[in-house]
């Protein structure tokens, strides 16, 4: 049984499939498994994980009809046999010590839940701005509680599950599972993990390398999306399903503020894609109020500049 199990969604992939291979090959720990969900790829993604397979014999590769990034997870996770979990993106890589430098300090002090940091590039560089750094708000060698963790998290969030190596046991006891066919599927997972969770520590090393690609959903305008909207629109309404039963003041306080904050920017897409969101009627007033005053601000800096 191997200490971490890494599930890896293949789609289509092919010019960048081979980096990030080559960082899981070349980790100073090697005790790992590698589940790669080949999720109906056309473009030689699989000839490249099978030439892999043939040189790195704890990589599995498991083959199905296209079904979205959600759902190749999930077909991961029905295989995982690792201690740990580790969801890494194909077309990103890692860097050579992030495997040995979590394991370890996850095995030292027992936690369901090490958080690092990424950096992301373009084909030209390195971008200028980092939304994956944590430095500033959260401390190397504390072990947190889930209230600390919490309520830091309010100050400073980052949801994609590349940023977090876990106890695999957690996920699997609490039955957790990405959302199938929808986009931002990590804005549900992450903070139902969180509020599960109940040690978690840091480390301030951007040990993932995050690849903007041309044309990606997250480089173009999600705000005229219809597909964006209404995975947005299911995970507000699954924030709040998920308030209500916290069991929690913290994590109450915590998915409150997920549940607004996706809230306010869904106010922001293209009108004719709005659906109505239940919510109690004077919280809906509110985040609307505050939502206008958001394109007011917004406005006026683009005025000014």
């Amino acid at each position: 049984m191997p200490s971490v199990s890494i599930i890896l969604p293949v789609y289509n992939v092919a010019p960048y499939l081979g980096t990030c291979l080559d960082s899981l090959k070349n980790q100073t720990f090697q005790d790992f498994e590698v589940i790669a969900v080949n999720d109906g790829s056309n473009d030689g993604s699989l000839a490249i994980l099978e030439v892999y397979q043939r040189k790195f014999p704890n990589l599995r590769i498991i083959s199905q009809t296209n079904q979205g990034l959600s759902a190749a997870r999930n077909t991961g996770l029905e295989q995982v046999t690792g201690k740990y979990l580790y969801f890494l993106d194909s077309d990103d890589y890692l860097q050579h010590d992030m495997l040995e430098r979590c394991f370890t300090l996850a095995e030292q002090e027992a936690l369901d839940v090490v958080k690092f940091d990424a950096i992301g590039f373009t084909e030209q560089g390195i971008t200028r701005s980092n939304p994956y750094d944590s430095s500033f708000v959260l401390q190397e060698n504390k072990r947190y509680t889930q209230k600390e963790w919490l309520q830091v998290q309010r100050k400073h969030y980052n949801s994609p599950v590349w940023l977090y190596f876990v106890r695999t046991s957690l996920v699997l006891s609490q039955g957790l599972r990405f959302v199938d066919g929808i986009l931002h599927e990590d804005e549900i997972f992450t903070p139902q993990l969180f509020t599960r969770a109940n040690s978690f520590m840091y480390i301030a090393q951007p040990f993932f390398k995050r690849r903007y690609r041309a044309g990606s959903i997250m480089q173009s305008s999600i705000y005229q999306s219809q597909a964006s909207y209404t995975s947005k629109y299911q995970v507000i309404q699954l924030l709040e399903e998920e308030r209500v039963v916290a069991k929690t003041r913290a994590a109450r306080q915590f998915l409150r503020q997920r549940r607004n904050v996706l809230y306010i920017d869904s106010c922001h897409y293209a009108k004719e894609l709005h659906q109505k969101i239940t919510l109690p009627l004077g919280v809906k007033l509110y985040l609307d109020a505050r939502a206008w005053l958001r394109k007011i601000r917004r406005k006026k800096g683009a005025q000014n500049e």
